[in-house]
């Protein structure tokens, strides 16, 4: 996995079984397989972030009820600090969740929360072991429904899955939406609609 500075991280393995196989012995736990995943959307969004000058990222979209890329992925750092970090990891999390998307500021600022985040995710993460995933957690109920997860509790398998998904779908809208910035697809003032 590699770490922010581009050099490899080294992953925590499973406890190999009592006769396990080299190959069994370098398994990487499945909440380090999460993190992997989750760290390489977070990191291909700073990517697609740094592309962008702060007045494209807090541009607004010609598109009705579209978010700016600045408040899509301000949405997307809060929900993963608040599912990971507070659910998983029990910090306290301030978030307002509608205020996300309203966010607006600087590409610098926003990258930054975003790598701070990936810090945390792994002093979370890393020291868990798997059984960890069977833990349940609470979330509040307005969470629960806006991710389509069922009410009443979940698990920390849960919880991580769902920042899985929820950070790709938004990757995807940031991909999608600086490529047309940079094509000039969206050059249309939306006051002109």
């Amino acid at each position: 996995m590699p770490a922010m500075n581009g050099a490899p991280r080294a992953m925590p393995a499973a406890a190999p079984a009592v006769n396990a196989s080299p190959k069994e012995m370098l398994m990487p736990t499945t909440i380090a397989q999460i993190a992997i995943v989750i760290e390489r959307n977070a990191n291909e969004i700073i990517e697609k972030l740094g592309q962008l000058t702060d007045e494209q990222l807090n541009r607004p979209l010609p598109v009705p009820d579209a978010n700016s890329l600045f408040a899509i992925a301000t949405h997307t750092v809060g929900m993963g600090e608040f599912w990971v970090l507070s659910l998983v990891g029990g910090r306290t999390v301030a978030r307002n969740r509608p205020a996300e998307f309203q966010a607006t500021g600087q590409g610098a600022a926003l990258i930054a929360r975003f790598q701070q985040w990936l810090q945390d995710i792994h002093a979370v993460l890393d020291p868990l072991p798997d059984a960890a995933l069977h833990q349940q957690v609470q979330p509040p109920r307005e969470y629960s429904i806006t991710g389509g997860l069922d009410e009443g509790p979940l698990t920390v398998f849960d919880c991580l899955l769902h920042v899985v998904e929820h950070t790709a779908t938004h990757l995807g809208h940031i991909q999608l939406t600086v490529d047309f910035l940079q094509a000039g697809a969206l050059d249309i003032d939306p006051a002109s609609k």
